[in-house]
């Protein structure tokens, strides 16, 4: 289904991508604005989700089960911005590199928006209670089951998700996620620093913060 794009993408998120720590200057204020409209009138964002069971899909690492534990069904889910976002970027790292690089962050902020929106209509149209959305690569779950996600979904057909033999998202600003759900409230299980695969490079750790803050 095609997902209506906010006209303003989060600042603050924003700005913590770009690794800024205070409001910028008005100079660079205005690149930001200028940008944001580029990505607003670039993008196409689309989503799809379907229900399952836990057992249809592989779900490797502790981190993914401990998230899931209490719940009946699994929701399956992918976003994308859409083949633009990524044209956009490209052109950009040709002729200002600058922008580019504020055209990035910018543009997976906002696939986050459009996957929190588009978490709420899943929510409203499940029978129970939800958890948070949890993808592959996060904490121990594999990246290597973006292609069997995004076949459960027919993603490729219905949203132009793909994914390459390296099991990397295309549009580059995609989101595939699973979702569980249950009888009863449940919160879901973040993943911890010591079972996530990138905690050796992690930024955020590096300054004593935590994802899921």
């Amino acid at each position: 289904m095609d997902i209506r794009t906010e006209n303003k993408i989060n600042l603050k998120a924003w700005l913590e991508a770009l690794g800024m720590k205070e409001i910028p200057d008005e100079k660079i204020m205005s690149e930001i604005r200028k940008v944001e409209q580029m990505i607003i009138s670039a993008v196409s964002p689309k989503a799809i989700y379907r229900i399952m069971e836990p057992s249809e899909l592989r779900l490797e690492g502790k981190s993914i089960k401990r998230h899931l534990s209490g719940c009946q069904k699994i929701v399956v889910m992918g976003a994308t911005l859409g083949a633009g976002a990524d044209h956009l970027i490209r052109r950009l790292q040709i002729t200002d590199m600058t922008e580019a690089v504020i055209a990035d962050c910018g543009a997976s902020v906002l696939i986050e928006q459009v996957c929190d929106a588009f978490q709420k209509t899943i929510n409203d149209a499940v029978d129970g209670y939800t958890t948070s959305r949890f993808s592959p690569g996060y904490g121990d779950f594999p990246i290597e089951v973006q292609p069997d996600m995004i076949r459960y979904i027919d993603g490729q057909r219905k949203i132009g998700l793909n994914v390459t033999s390296n099991n990397l998202l295309v549009p580059r600003k995609s989101v595939t996620a699973v979702i569980g759900v249950s009888d009863r409230p449940v919160r879901g299980s973040l993943a911890t620093c010591a079972e996530c695969v990138l905690r050796d490079k992690c930024d955020l750790r590096k300054e004593g913060k935590f994802c899921g803050d």
